[in-house]
């Protein structure tokens, strides 16, 4: 395997992962979990604590952060199909250990080291086999990147909404603790799911284009980042819409199709978010259930943040794709009308595959 900035990233994405991963199963995990008693007043009786909104912020952390490193497998192997599959067996794979071990109760510092050390191992292995398996093939097709790189930038949004359950301002020295670490590892989450979304369409990048992507993340970080762990209208609908924005303005396209590319991300975005909410509160009660861990309280709402994000990135990825697409006429032969080469086809392919056609 050639090394290249590409796979340095990718690398990278990688290890900040598995650490994330690992802090967030065996540290924050066991002092989220409720293991108390509570006595009813009346009558005397005691009952479990019950978990209650954002109390499993840990398990999203850690969601996130294998969704990270499955981001950094499809820039490594550069969306690369065999790379991509080997890397989402290997994603599933790794979620399903994370919720076995969240179910045995890992925890401590000297559990936090080992699992680092596994999922970095892991995580290379997967990355080895995938970049194997993909030797000799042409690099994957422009919709499969422009894909992975939506999805990726709406994760680094979504990322921003993770929070704790405590009320602000937090005075205690283990909650600030938390607050503080919670912080870094997000602000990590973020930077690296952005970094991953422009590697996977830097080939397409000039000057002009660059600045207008620059705007458009300006736009989605402003919104975004003073409504931090609130679900704001900002974070919520308009920071989203910009970094589809921003990706789709990497690809060579009139200023018309870029507002239109707005509506159609916008439309996908309010007809999807109740669907969303719902099946990611379904999710995240059976996550709940499987990693035997104490329930929500009935009044507030188990959702997974990840999973919900994993799927928003998808449908306002396709949705930009589509809105944008039509631009260079029919996309199964990858030229025009008048047999011209596609402009975002041509860009995102090296310089030796476009050679040799």
């Amino acid at each position: 395997m050639r090394i290249s900035w590409q796979a340095v990233a990718g690398g990278l994405s990688g290890v900040i992962a598995a650490v994330i991963w690992a802090l967030s199963l065996a540290i924050y995990q066991p002092f989220m979990q409720p293991n108390g008693f509570w006595t009813d007043p009346q009558t005397g009786e005691s009952f479990p604590d019950l978990a209650g909104n954002n109390t499993y912020w840990p398990r999203d952390v850690r969601q996130m952060a294998i969704l990270l490193a499955l981001a950094g497998v499809i820039l490594i192997v550069d969306g690369r199909v065999r790379g991509v599959i080997t890397g989402a067996v290997g994603t599933v794979v790794w979620l399903i250990a994370d919720v076995w071990l969240d179910r045995i109760d890992v925890s401590g510092h000297a559990a936090a080291a080992w699992l680092g050390v596994g999922g970095v191992l892991g995580f290379f292995a997967t990355a080895v086999v995938g970049a194997r398996l993909s030797t000799g093939r042409p690099a994957g097709p422009a919709a499969a990147k422009h894909l992975a790189a939506g999805t990726a930038a709406v994760l680094a949004v979504t990322s921003t909404l993770i929070t704790t359950p405590w009320d602000e301002p937090v005075t205690r020295p283990d909650f600030v603790r938390v607050e503080d670490a919670l912080l870094v590892i997000k602000s990590g989450l973020v930077v690296m799911f952005a970094v991953i979304a422009v590697s996977l369409v830097a080939r397409r990048l000039t000057a002009t284009r660059a600045g207008l992507v620059g705007v458009f993340v300006v736009v989605a970080a402003l919104a975004a980042w003073p409504s931090s762990g609130s679900a704001s209208y900002g974070s919520l609908l308009v920071a989203p819409v910009a970094v589809s924005l921003a990706l789709a303005a990497a690809r060579d396209v009139p200023l018309a199709r870029l507002v239109a590319v707005a509506g159609a991300c916008f439309m996908t975005l309010l007809l999807s978010l109740l669907i969303l909410y719902f099946g990611g509160t379904a999710a995240g009660r059976a996550l709940t259930f499987l990693a035997h861990n104490p329930p929500v309280n009935g009044a507030d709402t188990d959702l997974s943040i990840a999973l919900a994000g994993l799927a928003l990135g998808l449908l306002l990825a396709l949705a930009g794709y589509g809105a944008t697409r039509s631009a260079y006429g029919h996309a199964g032969a990858g030229t025009s009308g008048r047999g011209r080469a596609r402009p975002d086809v041509a860009a995102d392919q090296p310089a030796a595959e476009r050679k040799t056609g």
